[in-house]
């Protein structure tokens, strides 16, 4: 299964790759910017350090979820302005931002814990978004029943983020170093997280929605 599932994904992300970027860059572009601006060197002694903690966790957990939902309403719809995507999940914001905050603390405690557990943790709610997006239901079912599709496939779909994981960087990473060297201001640290957005979007996006549409039927 992590054969097919990595190649349907890196299909969707060679197909929609342009489309992904319009969308992550209509929400994410002016406020990476913006917290681009608090400390561009990512220096950890820079005065405005601690705010942009702050806003790159707030950015994080509160506005990513509502990205990979709004792409994963996309993938799954297929049709429309790509616009429309945030309008269509507007509705899902407080389960998916919810979820979200629950599973990512949950997954870096077992992470630091130990890391399988919080890789373990990753796969068994990676249902999570398409199940709010698609079905409506609330954060807590969305775990729950995240939990039940994946059991017994559980280190198959492990495997399958260490994977993709490992691609999203090999992909990344030169256009990240070159953005970081040529530009090293302000507009170079904004494309360099605007690459890596992108990047991740789409994997942790067209992974889950992929699984959902297998586990689903």
């Amino acid at each position: 299964m992590v054969r097919e599932v990595v190649a349907e994904v890196w299909r969707l992300f060679i197909r929609r790759f342009w489309r992904t970027l319009f969308i992550v860059a209509l929400l994410l572009a002016p406020l990476e910017l913006g917290v681009a601006f608090f400390d561009p060197d990512f220096s950890s002694v820079a005065p405005s350090w601690w705010w942009w903690i702050g806003i790159s966790s707030a950015v994080t957990l509160l506005v990513f979820p509502w990205v990979i939902g709004a792409v994963v309403h996309d993938v799954g719809v297929g049709e429309g302005k790509a616009i429309d995507a945030y309008g269509h999940t507007a509705g899902r914001l407080p389960a998916l931002i919810i979820s979200a905050v629950v599973s990512t603390v949950a997954i870096v405690l077992g992470t630091i814990a130990l890391v399988i557990p919080g890789l373990l943790l990753m796969a068994r709610w990676a249902l999570v978004v398409p199940l709010i997006v698609f079905e409506g239901v609330t954060w807590r079912e969305s775990l729950s029943r995240s939990n039940e599709l994946v059991r017994g496939r559980t280190w198959s779909v492990a495997g399958i983020f260490v994977v993709l994981t490992l691609i999203m960087l090999a992909i990344a990473i030169p256009p990240l170093a070159a953005a970081s060297f040529w530009l090293d201001n302000v507009l170079g640290a904004w494309l360099a997280t605007m690459i890596l957005d992108t990047v991740c979007v789409a994997f942790y996006s067209y992974a889950p929605f992929v699984l959902y549409r297998r586990f689903t039927g």
